[in-house]
């Protein structure tokens, strides 16, 4: 998809490579950090090493000679001890784009769930109808409450589609209702898409931060080993 920027990677020592994801600070500097909720979060007290440091990766290769390079890394997905959103400023969004996919509720839910209990955030906003649905004014205020029982229903709540894909029109409608968490959970073409909303909104240096959650039935996705639905699929 046109607009994607190249991959960021990091070399270092010995052949160290690192693929890297994008990040906020890329283009807003000196942004603020603040305390991660999860250190004073009851469930978590007892947990002393519940933090991911920055700078850990994971290796794409496992068993290496040694006196090969030590190959791709990847960067350990994990909870951080500083964070770049206070909870009460965060006004999130979540969409689900493509094919139905077993387990999609499921991780609307936990979305939520996790946002909510978790790092204290209340407005959460479901896109109705895939990526068109932002062009739409028909949004769902998710809490706890509305995602309760979802997982046990199959299909999205927030209903999908494909295609749908306008960029400017996209981002002008996160702009517009003052989003700046965008949870994108969709196969490779809805992540190439999500790519390109993320370079529309590095472009116009909005504090907007975009996830992309792979969803496929096809497992053809890279760097993951599995992605949700695709086990009960191939049962």
């Amino acid at each position: 998809m046109a607009g994607v920027s190249q991959m960021k990677i990091v070399n270092g020592v010995a052949g160290y490579v690192l693929e890297d994801v994008p990040h906020l600070t890329d283009y807003i500097p000196h942004l603020p950090t603040y305390p991660n909720q999860l250190q004073d979060n009851p469930a978590y007290a007892g947990v002393k090493q519940y933090f991911v440091n920055v700078d850990d990766t994971v290796a794409q290769r496992i068993v290496v000679h040694n006196s090969s390079p030590r190959g791709t890394h990847f960067r350990r997905a994990g909870p951080r001890q500083k964070v770049y959103f206070k909870s009460d400023e965060v006004r999130a969004c979540i969409v689900t784009c493509g094919g139905l996919c077993p387990g999609l509720n499921t991780v609307i839910r936990e979305i939520v769930c996790g946002l909510y209990h978790m790092y204290g955030v209340t407005k959460v906003l479901g896109i109705d109808g895939g990526y068109r649905g932002f062009y739409a004014k028909n949004t769902i205020n998710l809490t706890p409450k509305v995602v309760d029982d979802i997982h046990k229903r199959g299909g999205t709540i927030l209903g999908t589609s494909r295609g749908g894909h306008d960029t400017s029109k996209i981002v002008d409608s996160i702009q517009d209702r003052g989003i700046n968490q965008v949870y994108i959970i969709g196969g490779d073409g809805t992540q190439k898409g999500a790519a390109v909303i993320y370079e529309e909104i590095r472009r116009r240096g909005l504090n907007v931060a975009v996830a992309g959650i792979p969803k496929t039935i096809d497992n053809d996705i890279p760097v993951i080993d599995r992605s949700f639905g695709f086990d009960t699929a191939v049962e």
